[in-house]
């Protein structure tokens, strides 16, 4: 530090000896000056960034050698060379307003140009010109190869030298997106590893306040080589070619539009109130599949960003910060679908329906409740079904970081659902609470020994008394 220049740089030592505290004080965007000692509030830190007067300073350059990671010092030709790069184009576009999952954009990272550096820029864009390039290049080769010169498209069902060669494309921008999950300016340095790691450790884009710039063209973490390896991997696997033979499919719909021409078996994992939007965060890879395979799949990629309306989540941005409307679209839409299936699904089979997110709402005055909860169970109810089955499967990483030092399910709790007979009886209040004590005791015991974790047993045992209930 030279208070005297008001300057900052950086040195790597090894050895004994402890590097000075860190500038970050406590929670949020709280910075101790490193030159004057001047502690800057969070306030200040976002109105700098508002205003575009937040950079990026160099702070190590790290190799990969015989015995391990190298680490070296920035010298300013490095800087330099860094900012030379100029993409020729940026995806446009801006991030959700979000609040709850993409709070980056309270420190001036709004657009999705900012969340990478122009280097990181100048080699996504590249590579996303070169899927196109790619397309044609395969399309010769597979002509050569003998491959039938049918134009039919992939979209289509084609099986020719075009469908070969636009499902090569579809793979290379598959490869481009997970570069730009590890190459952007939000990337963390692991330091146990030594490697740089992806933006969505959650599912969230958050605000980091160093980060770690992967090389694309090194074998090492980060690097195109890696990744195209990872994909060719597991395309190579036994478990992949296991189940090669068995023909599948999958389509895209909206669940309440489901037509069937027979009754069908339905295994689902329906969205938890306003937990996650996945279409807000899908965005920030849909601009880069969208470059990249506009043409291959036009009516995917109609949109400039990713359709929010038609998700089914109670999301109050989206209804103009309207936290009523929104839970009505929500609770509605969940309706409409559980009313879907249960004209679809077969009584030789039941429905289930996974649930593995805690959340609670305190009741002044009263227990707390799980909203989640209950708008499903009694969308499943109201629907005309009656849950005969509860299950706790232990499903979800406890390191995952969802999972640290928070409340979260360690486990998807599994309700088993059957259509309740139209001719279901109907009792009095005093023979439901005498069904529950002649039932529950047994039920609860039966769960209580299948070791289920602290943090489920509570919501999991809801679901033996909604079985007597919803009968």
């Amino acid at each position: 530090v030279d208070r005297a220049a008001r300057t900052v740089r950086f040195e790597v030592r090894t050895g004994d000896g402890y590097p000075p505290d860190p500038p970050k004080q406590g929670r949020g965007a709280h910075f101790k000056c490193l030159v004057c000692g001047e502690i800057a509030p969070d306030e200040h830190i976002k109105d700098e960034g508002m205003a575009r007067r937040m950079g990026a300073q160099l702070m190590a350059i790290v190799t990969e050698g015989r015995n391990g990671r190298n680490y070296y010092a920035p010298t300013p030709e490095h800087e330099e060379i860094a900012r030379q790069a100029q993409p020729e184009w940026t995806p446009a576009g801006e991030l959700a307003d979000e609040p709850r999952a993409i709070w980056c954009k309270l420190y001036g990272l709004i657009e999705f140009k900012d969340l990478f550096t122009p280097r990181q820029l100048t080699a996504l864009t590249t590579f996303s010109d070169l899927v196109a390039e790619a397309r044609e290049q395969v399309y010769a080769d597979a002509l050569d190869a003998g491959l039938p010169a049918d134009d039919t498209p992939l979209r289509d069902g084609g099986s020719g030298a075009r469908a070969y060669a636009e499902a090569v494309s579809v793979y290379l921008a598959f490869i481009l997106d997970k570069q730009a999950d590890l190459g952007n300016n939000l990337n963390r340095w692991e330091p146990v590893a030594q490697c740089p790691r992806q933006l969505f450790a959650r599912q969230a884009i958050p605000m980091v306040w160093g980060f770690a710039e992967g090389n694309p063209f090194s074998t090492s973490s980060g690097s195109w080589h890696v990744l195209i390896n990872n994909v060719t991997k597991s395309m190579e696997a036994d478990s992949f070619n296991f189940y090669r033979p068995k023909a599948g499919f999958a389509v895209q719909m909206d669940a309440t539009a489901v037509n069937a021409d027979a009754a069908i078996p339905i295994s689902t994992d329906p969205p938890y109130y306003d937990n996650i939007g996945y279409a807000d965060l899908s965005d920030f890879f849909y601009i880069w599949l969208r470059a990249s395979l506009k043409d291959v799949y036009p009516s995917i990629f109609s949109t400039l960003l990713v359709p929010k309306t038609p998700e089914l989540i109670a999301s109050p941005h989206r209804h103009a910060g309207d936290s009523e409307a929104a839970n009505q679209h929500f609770e509605s839409g969940l309706m409409l679908a559980f009313a879907k299936m249960r004209e679809l699904i077969p009584p030789s089979f039941p429905l289930t329906v996974y649930y593995a997110f805690k959340q609670q709402d305190v009741v002044e005055g009263e227990s707390e409740a799980s909203t989640g909860w209950e708008v499903m169970l009694n969308g499943l109810i109201q629907t005309g079904f009656a849950i005969v089955g509860t299950w706790p499967i232990r499903t979800e990483m406890s390191s995952r970081m969802v999972g640290q030092g928070t409340n979260a399910l360690a486990s998807s709790i599994v309700l088993v659902c059957r259509p309740r007979p139209e001719d279901a009886p109907v009792i009095s209040r005093r023979d439901f609470i005498n069904a529950l004590r002649r039932e529950l005791p047994a039920a609860l015991k039966e769960m209580q020994s299948g070791n289920i974790a602290p943090v489920d047993l509570a919501q999991a045992s809801i679901g033996p008394g909604m079985a007597v209930y919803s009968r």
